[in-house]
């Protein structure tokens, strides 16, 4: 039985004849894959956002462990390496700050150095990060406050002729 020629068409590729029907068919399975795949696309995005607001947002099971635990920037005292990070127990960290550590890790710990300026004159200045404490103290800048200059007084001063006299009351 002969086929209607309206009915089918030449395929360009391998000239065999294809029916409409089929092309119609494979034009569907495109556009459905695609619906299909933007889909799918969408509810994996979703799972992890549900998985993100599930997990606990306070950082890693570990920070937990250490809660007694401080990070500070430590001054060693060594030329080479001057500072570090370390952790301490926080019962430690009042007797670091004494001699020069700062809270927080090296690259954002601040200091409080003492700056000379270009007449001679003294100023206590914050200095954020180890580096550029490192390249301050090279131009001679000291780490903690500047010292207030004071005056000398006048008269007797505290400790100063006080107590019993040697020798015969005059």
């Amino acid at each position: 039985m002969p086929k209607a020629p309206g009915r089918m068409l030449r395929h360009a590729a391998n000239d065999q004849e294809v029916p409409r029907t089929m092309r119609r068919l494979t034009r569907r399975g495109v556009a459905l894959g695609a619906a299909v795949g933007t889909v799918a696309t969408f509810a994996v995005v979703g799972m992890g956002s549900v998985g993100a607001a599930i997990s606990p947002a306070s950082g890693p099971a570990s920070a937990s462990q250490y809660e007694r635990k401080v990070t500070i920037c430590h001054r060693t005292g060594s030329a080479r390496n001057p500072f570090r990070t370390i952790r301490v127990s926080r019962n430690a960290v009042p007797a670091h700050l004494r001699h020069g550590d700062a809270l927080g890790p090296c690259s954002t710990a601040t200091f409080t150095m003492c700056h000379t300026t270009r007449h001679g004159g003294k100023a206590t200045v914050k200095v954020r990060g180890a580096r550029r404490v490192q390249r301050a103290m090279r131009r001679g800048d000291k780490l903690g406050k500047c010292k207030a200059k004071t005056k000398p007084q006048r008269g007797r001063q505290k400790g100063e002729n006080q107590g019993r006299r040697k020798g015969p009351k005059k």
